[in-house]
C-alpha cells in the first residue's frame, strides 16, 4: 500500500512536469515566430526606407505588431522600433527590436 502511494505521488509530479514542458515548448515556439516576424518587419522598413515618423500597426494572427519611427538628434537618422505582441494564456507577451534607419543621401 505504501508503494502504491509513492507511485501515485511520483506519477502526479511527472504529469505536472510534462504539462510544464509542453507550456514552455509552446512559449518557445511563439517567441521564435515573434522574433522572426519582428526581424521581417525591420527588414521591410529598411527596404522601404520609411521616411515619415509615426506609428503603424499590423496583425498576422495570433500576432500583432507596432512599428514606431522616431526622430533622432542626428540629421538623416531615424530610430525604428518594432514590437510584436501575442496572447500567452492569461497574459500578453512581447518581443521588440530596435534599429536605426538612414536617409539615402546620408549614406
Amino acid at each position: 500500500m505504501v508503494a502504491l502511494a509513492i507511485v501515485a505521488v511520483a506519477l502526479t509530479a511527472l504529469l505536472g512536469l510534462r504539462n510544464r514542458s509542453l507550456s514552455m515548448a509552446a512559449f518557445a515556439h511563439h517567441l521564435t515566430e515573434a522574433t522572426l516576424l519582428a526581424n521581417a518587419r525591420i527588414a521591410d522598413l529598411s527596404t522601404r526606407g520609411a521616411s515619415a515618423t509615426g506609428t503603424t500597426n499590423g496583425e498576422a494572427a495570433p500576432y500583432r505588431w507596432i512599428e514606431e519611427i522616431r526622430p533622432t538628434p542626428l540629421d538623416g537618422v531615424r530610430e525604428a522600433v518594432v514590437t510584436v505582441l501575442w496572447q500567452e494564456g492569461a497574459h500578453e507577451e512581447q518581443v521588440g527590436i530596435t534599429t536605426y534607419l538612414f536617409d539615402a543621401q546620408t549614406q
